[in-house]
């Protein structure tokens, strides 16, 4: 009799068990607290679809609240306004001189950023949201004549900057900037995946600004 009691007794363990897993509540997902992403993209508002690469850092305030800070490279944002003048600078200088002038322009820049993020509350990882911050974007210029090389200096110092985007004494230039933001973020394990818009505006003086457009995506790690 001992026997089959002991023996009723594992098969009810054995029964019982796997009921009793799936019965227990599963480990709470753990909240974002920040992120470290880097990626690349293309600036779409200027005449010439460029690469961009970015980096950002970011931490929950609330859970649906973040702050960031962000850093960003344009291969060329050059504007339409600064290449007409090119064309229009090349074909003056032809007809004077007998000679071909054919120039060719480009304006690498590099931005920083500070802001806040407003995240869409989901019952989902995946969070879109709307924000926006402030800071500076420096541009640097770089004019070519195909047969006479390298001529930044000279050509800013007789032609300006149509656009108004670099000082023509100073082909490096740094402009405050402000800028909106708008994308999908997403937590997979723990990676942190980030698709999204950023609208920025360089601002020259009171009447003037200048308007980059990027779209990218990035991956990093959560904490």
């Amino acid at each position: 009799m001992t026997v089959f009691r002991s023996t009723s007794f594992v098969v009810m363990l054995l029964v019982a068990a796997p009921a009793f897993a799936q019965q227990r509540p599963s480990p709470a997902r753990q909240p974002l607290r920040g992120y470290l992403i880097g990626g690349g993209g293309a600036s779409i508002s200027t005449p010439q679809t460029a690469m961009t690469l970015s980096a950002e850092i970011a931490e929950n305030v609330t859970p649906d609240v973040q702050v960031y800070i962000g850093a960003g490279y344009y291969d060329n944002v050059m504007s339409q306004t600064a290449r007409d003048q090119l064309a229009r600078v090349g074909a003056a200088l032809t007809a004077i001189t007998g000679t071909p002038w054919v120039f060719e322009g480009r304006d690498r820049a590099r931005s920083f950023s500070v802001g806040g993020k407003f995240l869409v509350p989901t019952a989902t990882p995946i969070r879109p949201y709307v924000g926006g911050g402030v800071g500076a974007i420096n541009f640097r210029r770089t004019i070519r004549e195909q047969s006479r090389g390298n001529i930044t200096s000279a050509y800013l110092a007789q032609f300006g900057s149509a656009d108004g985007v670099v000082d023509p004494t100073q082909s490096n230039t740094t402009r405050p900037m402000a800028e909106v933001a708008l994308g999908i973020g997403a937590v997979v394990s723990r990676a942190y995946i980030d698709v999204g818009y950023r609208y920025r505006k360089a601002f020259h003086n009171v009447n003037e600004s200048f308007d980059v457009s990027q779209v990218g995506a990035s991956v990093g790690v959560k904490f």
